[in-house]
This record gives C-alpha cells, structure tokens and sequence, in this order.
C-alpha cells in the first residue's frame, strides 16, 4: 500500500536525513507520530503534502505563488534551464551518493530532475518561500521540502554531502558548517549573456557576475567550471512565465514588461556559469 505524502516524508527523514534541528532552540529533532519533537518540547508537524515549516515565524518576500507557478512552467514544462542541470547530472554521476541539499530551491524543479535521474541519493530543498515550499510539495513527492532560514538552517553540522545553489543568495558560512570535510557547493550564477533579449529591452545593459564568481573562489577550492550556453525559442506562454517569474521585472519599466510580454514568440539566451568547489579542509 502506496504511504499517504506526511507518512512518506515522516519514514524519509527517519531513514535518511535525522539531522534536522529545532528552529528555536537548535537542539536535535526526532520523529513521533507525523511530527518532529525537540527536547523542550517544541513540535513541528508534516503538512499533508509531505512539506516541514520550521521557520519561528512567517517571512515576507517578494517570491509569491504567481511567481513560482510561472516558474515551474518555464524550468518544467518549457525546460529552459535544463540544459545547465544536466551538466549537475552529469558530474553527480560520477560522484559517490549522497545527501544533496538545494539552498534556495523555490519550487522544486532543478532538484527533483536532478534526484531523479540518480541512484541512491537523497535531495532536501529548503527555501525561505513558504509558496515555493508548497508547490514543490504538490508536484515532486520524493525529495524533502522544507521552509526555513538559510542563514540558520535547522540542520546539523557536517552532514550534507552536497550543496546545490542555483541563482540564488549563498550564506558561504552555513555551507561550509553543513558540509562534511570532502563536502561539494555547486553554484550556477548568470553569464554576462544571460537573459540578454529581456536585459536589453528592459535596460539596455549585461548581467555582470565578476564579484559573485570571485567570492565563491575565495571560500572554496574550485575543481571545475563548465559554461552553459544556449539560446532557444519561447511561445507566448514561455515568455508570459519568464515575465513573472524573472526579479528583473521587478525594477523594470512597467510598459516595457507589458510589451515584452505580448511577443508572440522570442529568442532566449540562457548562459551561465557552473562552478563546483569543493570544502576546504
């Protein structure tokens, strides 16, 4: 018989991630009857869906459900930045299984593909998004999903094998405490290509990536560095997805965003950088 979502999720972190932490007082948390526990008693239970809230109180961002539903089109349906996860598939291929953790994993697309087309490994998506949390929940039962603070993550040291940081804010100092001691950070940041047809109808300028590359080579040893450069076509639908999903809206003239948005169809680039660095000992 098929376990409901929260009992598949309760059996997963008893066998395969007992490591998280009480967001409150950081002690240890265990699992009793679909909730987690801490020592002082603090009680956090599954959602229905399978997902954990161990944040002390709600966050507001600026990433709504809108947002990671227009995600979730263009990353899954549309696959546009499939390109660059198989570059991820390929490497974890070749590495021995594992604990991958993606910090800042909105809605679960990069690392359910990923997690999907390995053997053995086990994938924990945190997001600070409680929305993000939710829809990767609805659509990918296997990895664990959890909303909480990365700049804390209730987490316990040393345990991740991998961490997966994918157009996302990095806290190098919580990455370099989760990993174990041959632990791996891969980071995928924007080329100077990236999403060049939008920049420049919105701009007229390039993304510039020099500072975050540059701080990602002091805090690890970087092994490996693979460019990801493709342009693809978009239908009108792709296009409204990147629209509303892309914080480059968010500060972009309002009657250039609706004009953009009403291309029946464009060219796309997607261009960026993977880097993989390894935890220095």
């Amino acid at each position: 018989m098929k376990l409901k979502k929260r009992e598949a999720a309760a059996l997963r972190v008893n066998e395969e991630f007992p490591y998280l932490l009480c967001p409150i007082c950081r002690k240890k948390l265990t699992e009793q009857s679909l909730s987690l526990t801490c020592s002082e008693n603090h009680q956090f239970d599954f959602a229905k869906n399978g997902s954990l809230h161990l944040l002390t109180k709600n966050l507001k961002t600026k990433y709504t459900k809108d947002l990671f539903e227009s995600r979730h089109y263009l990353m899954s349906e549309a696959e546009f930045f499939k390109p660059a996860i198989n570059e991820v598939i390929t490497h974890l291929k070749e590495r021995e299984a594992g604990i991958i953790l993606d910090a800042g994993c909105g809605e679960g697309t990069h690392l359910a593909h990923i997690t999907g087309e390995l053997e053995g490994f086990t994938g924990v998506g945190i997001d600070l998004a409680k929305d993000g949390i939710q829809l990767a929940a609805r659509h990918y039962d296997q990895p664990l999903w959890i909303t909480a603070d990365l700049a804390r993550a209730p987490v316990e040291a040393g345990t991740v094998d991998y961490i997966l940081n994918i157009l996302s804010p990095a806290n190098y100092q919580e990455f370099n405490r989760l990993l174990k001691n041959a632990g791996e950070v891969i980071k995928i940041v924007p080329g100077a290509g990236y999403l060049k047809e939008l920049r420049n109808h919105y701009f007229g300028d390039h993304y510039e990536n020099d500072e975050t590359v540059s701080a990602f080579y002091e805090q690890f040893d970087v092994f490996h560095k693979i460019t990801v450069t493709v342009t693809q076509k978009l239908d009108r639908k792709a296009i409204e997805a990147l629209v509303n999903m892309t914080p480059l809206s968010w500060s972009a003239d309002p009657e250039k965003v609706t004009s953009f948005k009403a291309k029946q169809e464009t060219e796309m680039t997607l261009d960026v950088e993977v880097l993989f660095g390894r935890k220095r000992r």
